[in-house]
């Protein structure tokens, strides 16, 4: 049994961690509810946003004189695979769920002949991919608490230009989907070229079933028609300048998905870090007094002795 001593120590040390992430919880809090706003008043936008480039999408291929390479289909040989992660740790298993995904998924494009390319997006993912060898081709981090538009400019650039430039046959975007604060989900998005039906499926996804904004999800009955579009001043000026942007709004949803989500699991990892402390706390005391019920029944044992031992005499 460890001493009295050793007892008091070891709980001061659990109480002063418990404190700290106490607070940490705290500040995980406030930052998730900010950056779980800004996905979540996002989302109207980048449905509504996604859902119009996906039917200017089926318009173009219907005419033959206007094409885009952000469309284009290509031999898929060499792929750039976007990760994004935290900058920090202890938030859980947001990065390790992400980082499994994709580690697996450059895998098996390797062993199917495809040539991987890593852009990684935080410094977790950076530090994860060096370690195993694989020396990332672009690095963003240092991204604010709450991510915004120009934090996510340079990112969205950078992998416009290069699939234009045809440096990548395929850009592949591995992040964590927001769907709770309980619950995120690490999956995997074809980012370019643009394809209607991964672009119909992201849709989908972005509306939750359930909470704020669930209501659209309702209200997508009675849209399924679709518009038919006047196309002013001419389709091929619509693309040239409108494509361009709405892929910026897909990956400004995706980084926006990711950091509400690192967010809430580090929330969940500090509550759930705090509560073991308060349990460790709790067995420790009780140990503690334990112990010094032990001296007491042991001194009183001695003294109870000593007296009967000079009644003998």
């Amino acid at each position: 049994m460890r001493s009295k001593r050793q007892l008091k120590s070891k709980i001061h040390t659990v109480r002063n961690i418990k404190q700290i992430t106490k607070a940490m919880q705290m500040v995980a809090a406030a930052k998730m509810r900010k950056a779980q706003e800004v996905a979540l008043r996002a989302r109207p936008y980048a449905k509504s946003a996604l859902a119009l480039l996906s039917r200017i999408l089926r318009y173009s291929k219907e005419l033959e004189n206007i094409s885009s390479p952000l469309w284009e289909s290509r031999d898929g040989k060499k792929i750039g695979l976007v990760v994004a992660t935290s900058d920090r740790g202890l938030s859980g298993a947001f990065n390790s769920s992400v980082l499994r995904k994709a580690w697996n998924l450059s895998r098996e494009l390797q062993e199917k002949g495809s040539e991987v390319e890593i852009v990684a997006v935080g410094k977790k993912g950076r530090d994860f991919f060096l370690k195993r060898g694989l020396k990332p081709v672009a690095e963003f981090y240092r991204f604010s608490d709450i991510v915004t538009l120009s934090d996510i400019a340079p990112l969205a650039d950078w992998i416009l230009n290069a699939y234009e430039k045809k440096e990548y046959d395929k850009i592949l975007f591995c992040s964590t989907q927001f769907i709770s604060a309980l619950n995120q989900k690490a999956e995997i998005r074809q980012v370019l070229p643009l394809d209607r039906e991964e672009l119909i499926r992201t849709v989908e996804n972005i509306v939750p079933k359930t909470g704020k904004y669930s209501e659209l999800r309702r209200g997508e009955k009675n849209n399924r028609n679709e518009i038919p579009y006047i196309l002013e001043p001419s389709a091929k000026e619509i693309v040239e300048n409108l494509v361009r942007d709405l892929v910026k709004v897909e990956i400004v949803h995706l980084i926006f998905e990711s950091n509400a989500s690192e967010h809430s699991a580090r929330m969940i990892a500090m509550k759930n870090a705090t509560d073991n402390a308060q349990r460790l706390q709790e067995t420790l005391i009780l140990e503690l007094n334990k112990a010094r019920q032990s001296s007491i029944t042991q001194e009183l044992a001695e003294v109870t002795t000593a007296r009967e031992a000079l009644a003998g005499e």
